[in-house]
């Protein structure tokens, strides 16, 4: 014979969580006066301490009233810690407001207080009223005394915090969604719900507010609609014992209900894996006992609320429960019969009762029940529990620190050193607080253009490569106000597409002097593959080691690439170690079929300003020498090959050369390098530098004694916006006569009978007075150049691809050549992508003016006859081979 206990372990065992609660019946034991109880206490023996359990004797409590307070009172058997459970016990608030309230009936006031003229007072007594809300509040205050009250709070709590702080932290997720949650707003709102939620939901549990709303959806004494609580307190103590009754053992099956029900935020009936037993003996009809097990059945019957709860009852034969009957009802009741029979069938509560004979074995001696699986599901609850709590702490971390990785959630941006690299708007608008200044407010209106391209339907993605967040600027570094000029010249071209495709500016940023190129070409090929709106890049402004990787990268993704004032011969060469077939190294590299560049390159530079020295300045003396002053920081491929071409510029125009003098950015020295050129006694001056230090160049050589007459200096073409800045100071210095090249200016159009273009007109007339003309004006080519390249490979609303591009940029050449506002842009088809005859100007500081060209090379406009200056004749554009 099976042994009984493992059916009654199958009964209190939970079945698996997502499984509905089963009905469980009540077993009556019947047999002899004391055979019956014992069998019943045998058989819940082995579960005493393992679940919530209660045994209570025939005879020990005179009323109904009496018993439930005994099963789920404040003190009651069913509401004891349960070993071993790893979860609170059940608690009865319903059962034990309705007890409170019951108990008043026995508790009048003194003889000289109002409310004792009549007690229980009349429900509608104001009097009344007001002792039953004092006593209420009396009762919330001393519910929980001592100990046992900061358990039941901090439990609470507890379950408040593990359902808000997780809505909490989605409160700050979703206000912060993609943009910088490193904001404070997000944060607080995160906090406000999750501390919010906790402390009123935690509040509502202590006091039963939590719970008392089912008192209105309850048939037996409901509460009325906007009943306030001591009022119906007040109720309930003048109700009849009868009325009583039937409430109080609904509100155990409902307090034992929320103990089991699954609930939608966490609560440990999640955790519950065994249900409550209750052994009762009752021998009399009526007594309180009996009472409560005819009151479970009618009341389960009735409402349909299953009490999560085995009964096991030892009673005599007589009181064993038999089947159903129903009673007749006269014809005139047949609609409320009908509906009561709809209302019984929808609630499908089978029998509760089962009866079984107190004789025969129980088997199974010794036995002990499986607690190992509802101890797993307990734990398994305080996992989730932990996981809630915890989990949206390390998700918050971790998420910070994705977030600031990404620089507030960029998709294609990282943080680097500090730095945002990548690209900052691929997405969305470009986050407030990413930039300052002017830059800020230009990348807003590229933002603002870009979503009016976005909703025209058909547009294309061209990136501007460049550096944009330059730390710690000095007021004459040309990189912020190249920068900005870039992005200016970007913007306003953007504005003034108006055809189809229309143009969105994608702003990539590879940190302070691209020294994170490499990284954010990579971020910009990874956006390519996944976004066919992504057709090119235009940019890469500066002859420096990043810039130099980042096209590697790009050529390698088959990017389409148009340079603006880089202009190192050998930028857009990609690294080719190949060996010839006698075994020697041949010269490394070659050019990229991917790159164009629209600016001139140094040697074309260099040449120009060594016959412009020769020819112009030094026409007169017999022997001239030279010195040149040159940056030697690492990674800087203008400043050295700048150096290195007027070297071979100057032996082809016959003019002696000091020993090179070198300074670094880094390492300071300018003053010195003046002082050790000064002492070389040249008859002119080559500053191969960077812009921040050309200034304090100048003075040092005005400060020395350099020989009789002006010293005569030609300086590259990044020294362009410090001579615009400080016009009035350099054209102080009497003893320095200042030049230097121009890749592009609106002075080469002034005063020329060549037409400008309407964006040259525009500077004319004073638009952009303190732009980096060069940046600005290259830049407006590159992205002329591009967008008409894109335009012609559009067709019928269909995207044009990056090859598409790239054949139609190398078709800008001879009839096909453009005319930009930096003059003529024919690449001529060449390997290099050189732009071919391209303008180049020296400059000089006017005496009361702005700077003037002394000598301008290249055609503006491809109807315009090439200049006569014998200086321009055969003025290479790129070193030969």
């Amino acid at each position: 014979m099976a042994d009984l206990h493992a059916v009654i372990e199958g009964l209190v065992r939970r079945p698996l969580f997502w499984l509905p609660d089963p009905p469980l019946p009540i077993l009556f034991v019947t047999g002899g006066d004391y055979g019956a109880f014992d069998v019943a206490d045998k058989l819940a023996e082995p579960f005493e301490d393992s679940l919530p359990h209660a045994s209570v004797r025939s005879g020990e409590h005179a009323t109904l009233r009496d018993l439930v307070d005994e099963l789920a009172g404040e003190r009651g058997q069913l509401g004891k810690p349960v070993g071993g459970s790893f979860l609170p016990p059940p608690r009865f608030p319903l059962v034990q407001f309705v007890l409170w309230a019951r108990r008043q009936r026995d508790e009048p006031p003194s003889a000289d207080a109002p409310a004792a003229r009549r007690w229980p007072p009349d429900p509608h007594s104001r009097t009344g009223q007001e002792e039953f809300k004092e006593r209420l509040k009396s009762w919330r205050r001393g519910r929980y005394g001592g100990d046992r009250g900061r358990r039941t709070a901090a439990d609470f709590i507890g379950r408040a915090a593990y359902t808000w702080v997780p809505l909490g932290t989605l409160a700050a997720w979703w206000v912060g969604g993609a943009s910088d949650l490193v904001g404070l707003i997000p944060w607080a709102l995160g906090v406000l719900v999750a501390l919010g939620g906790t402390v009123v939901q935690s509040m509502l549990s202590i006091r039963g507010s939590f719970f008392n709303g089912w008192f209105r959806r309850q048939p037996y004494l409901p509460r009325k609609r906007f009943e306030r609580l001591w009022r119906y307190a007040l109720r309930l103590a003048d109700a009849s014992d009868d009325d009583i009754d039937w409430l109080l053992v609904h509100a155990l099956c409902q307090d034992l209900r929320q103990a089991y029900q699954k609930w939608i935020i966490p609560w440990p009936s999640w955790g519950r894996g065994l249900y409550g037993l209750l052994v009762l003996e009752a021998r009399e009809p009526g007594e309180a006992n009996e009472r409560f097990l005819r009151l479970l059945e009618e009341t389960t019957d009735r409402t349909g609320l299953l009490a999560p709860a085995l009964v096991i009852a030892a009673v005599p034969e007589g009181l064993a429960t038999g089947p159903r009957t129903v009673a007749p009802v006269e014809l005139g009741e047949l609609p409320v019969a009908v509906r009561g029979w709809r209302d019984a069938v929808r609630r499908r509560v089978p029998r509760l009762g089962v009866v079984i004979g107190a004789s025969g074995d129980l088997g199974g001696g010794d036995y002990r029940p499986r607690l190992l699986p509802s101890r797993m599901r307990a734990i398994g609850y305080w996992c989730v529990v932990a996981l809630l709590l915890v989990g949206p702490a390390l998700w918050l971390v971790r998420n910070q620190q994705d977030r600031s990785a990404h620089c507030g959630g960029l998709d294609w941006v990282e943080r680097i050193d500090g730095q945002c690299v990548g690209i900052v708007n691929a997405t969305e608008p470009t986050p407030e607080g990413l930039y300052d200044g002017e830059v800020a407010d230009v990348v807003r209106k590229i933002d603002r253009n870009n979503a009016s391209a976005r909703n025209s339907g058909g547009f294309v993605s061209v990136v501007l490569f460049g550096d944009f967040a330059i730390r710690d600027a000095d007021p004459d570094d040309g990189r912020l106000a190249g920068a900005v000029s870039e992005l200016t010249a970007m913007e306003e071209f953007q504005r003034t597409v108006s055809s189809t495709p229309r143009l969105q500016v994608l702003i990539a940023d590879s940190g302070d002097d691209f020294a994170h190129g490499r990284r954010n070409a990579e971020l910009v090929s990874g956006l390519a593959e996944q976004d066919p709106h992504v057709i090119g890049a235009v940019g890469l402004a500066r002859s420096v080691r990043g810039v130099e990787d980042a096209i590697g990268v790009l050529h390698a993704a088959k990017i389409p690439m148009v340079g603006t004032t880089g202009t190192a011969d050998r930028l857009g060469y990609i690294d080719d170690v190949a060996i010839d077939v006698d075994g020697r190294n041949r010269t490394p590299g070659y050019p990229s079929p991917y790159y164009f560049h629209v600016g001139p390159t140094n040697f074309r530079q260099a040449t120009l300003a060594a016959r412009f020295a020769r020819r112009t300045l030094l026409a007169g003396v017999e022997s001239p020498s030279a010195v040149i002053v040159q940056d030697g920081s690492p990674g800087d491929a203008y400043t050295n090959n700048l150096a290195d071409d007027l070297v071979t510029a100057l032996g082809v125009e016959k003019v002696t050369l000091h020993d090179p003098v070198y300074y670094s950015v880094q390492g300071g020295g300018i003053s010195k390098a003046a002082l050790d050129a000064c002492q070389e006694r040249p008859d002119v001056y080559y500053y191969a530098g960077r812009a921040p230090e050309f200034l304090d160049f100048l003075r040092a050589l005005e400060g020395k004694s350099c020989g009789p007459g002006a010293v005569k200096v030609i300086a590259g073409d990044d020294v362009i916006k410090v001579v615009a800045d400080h016009a009035g100071e350099i054209r102080d210095l009497r003893r320095v006569e200042v030049y230097y090249s121009a890749l592009a200016t609106r002075e080469m159009w002034r005063d020329n009978p060549t037409p400008p273009t309407a964006f040259v007109y525009g500077l004319l007339g004073g638009r952009h007075p303190n732009a980096s003309e060069d940046n600005l004006i290259l830049t407006y080519d590159a992205a002329s150049v591009f967008y008409q390249a894109a335009n012609t490979a559009y067709r019928s609303g269909g995207l044009p691809s990056k090859g598409d591009v790239l054949y139609e940029l190398a078709r800008t050449s001879r009839g096909s050549a453009w005319n930009g506002s930096s003059g003529v842009i024919n690449f001529a088809g060449t390997e290099r992508h050189d732009p071919v005859n391209k303008s180049i100007a020296i400059m000089r500081m006017g005496e009361n003016g702005p700077t003037v060209p002394m000598v301008r090379c290249g055609q503006l406009n491809i109807e315009e006859d090439p200049p006569a200056d014998p200086l321009c004749a055969n003025l290479p554009d790129a070193p030969t081979g």
